[in-house]
């Protein structure tokens, strides 16, 4: 049965939470005939600007009778300063209860903790709008760090291209891994960045600070975890010793090179742990791990559960 997808837009949205996910739904439809289909809700039924200017005409106003499963939050400046009339609160909020799932699109959960202000859930947005949306959302436990988080019914994620992910985290849920797969490979973005990673990468973290010593050497790293790689290697790849080395990882990225290493095979490992077709053996292997126990054993002391065990509950 065909999922009916409504993106919730007003003045101010930001163009890409919007298309980012509407074309990743969308997408699923080559894999599966009708698997979604997609309307644009707005206040009214008059053409929407994007927080740049362009212009996109919606298909309903939230007061005609719509019927649902997923209702979509964009995000973007003009949601974040959006304020609704009760009238209008009521009127989206009817709609978010006859809903399957709610989800928000970076500053959209600002809309999100207003239809539900009344309950309590983990939320989270853009980092730069975290501390604002704690203040407003008294009753939500705003997250910085996650890509998205799901609550109960109400899925929130963090910031433009964050849309994607959740929207490829909803297609596995509705369809099975390789149905995502498929998707994120015909979009040509990588797929498993799950809701539980940081919405800022190591590179990025480095590429902020005040050095940028450590990028080439991180570049090499994320093409070549699967290889036996020393600290002494690593050092001499960007031309330090190895304590000047240590020193600089402790500094940037409170980790030993080793411990960045050994995080980055694993986080790949639990990436691959999600193609159906890849055993777990071949998923040790691929990602530099010698024997299948060693690999066990720093799984679990990286994510607290067996690769056998995620394997199994990875739908």
């Amino acid at each position: 049965m065909t999922k009916k997808i409504g993106f919730f837009v007003a003045d101010g949205f930001q163009a890409l939470d919007l298309f980012g996910p509407l074309d990743t739904f969308m997408e699923a439809n080559s894999f599966i005939s009708e698997a979604y289909s997609s309307c644009l809700l707005g206040l009214t039924k008059a053409p929407v600007k994007t927080c740049y200017g362009q212009v996109v005409s919606v298909d309903l106003d939230i007061y005609q009778a719509v019927e649902i499963d997923y209702l979509i939050i964009t995000g973007g400046s003009g949601m974040r300063q959006l304020h609704l009339s009760p009238k209008q609160v009521n009127a989206l909020r009817s709609i978010a209860d006859s809903a399957e799932r709610v989800l928000s699109v970076c500053t959209g959960a600002f809309v999100l903790s207003d239809l539900f202000a009344e309950q309590q859930h983990r939320i989270t947005t853009h980092w730069r709008h975290c501390r604002q949306l704690a203040e407003q959302a008294g009753n939500y436990q705003v997250e910085q760090d996650p890509l998205f988080i799901e609550s109960g019914k109400l899925w929130s994620s963090a910031g433009v291209l964050s849309g994607v992910d959740l929207a490829l985290e909803v297609i596995r849920r509705d369809f099975g891994n390789t149905i995502a797969a498929s998707v994120a490979k015909e979009l040509v973005v990588y797929l498993q960045r799950r809701g539980g990673q940081s919405q800022y990468s190591d590179l990025l973290k480095v590429q902020s600070s005040d050095s940028m010593r450590l990028n080439p050497l991180l570049e090499w790293l994320s093409e070549n975890y699967h290889k036996a790689i020393s600290v002494s290697a690593m050092a001499e790849r960007i031309s330090v010793s190895d304590r000047q080395l240590t020193r600089l990882f402790k500094q940037h990225l409170n980790s030993t090179p080793g411990h960045y290493l050994n995080q980055l095979r694993l986080n790949r490992a639990r990436d691959l742990i999600t193609c159906e077709t890849t055993s777990l053996v071949q998923v040790a292997r691929q990602v530099g791990f010698t024997s299948y126990d060693s690999f066990r054993r720093a799984f679990y002391g990286q994510f607290g559960v067996s690769p056998s065990y995620f394997s199994r509950n990875r739908q």
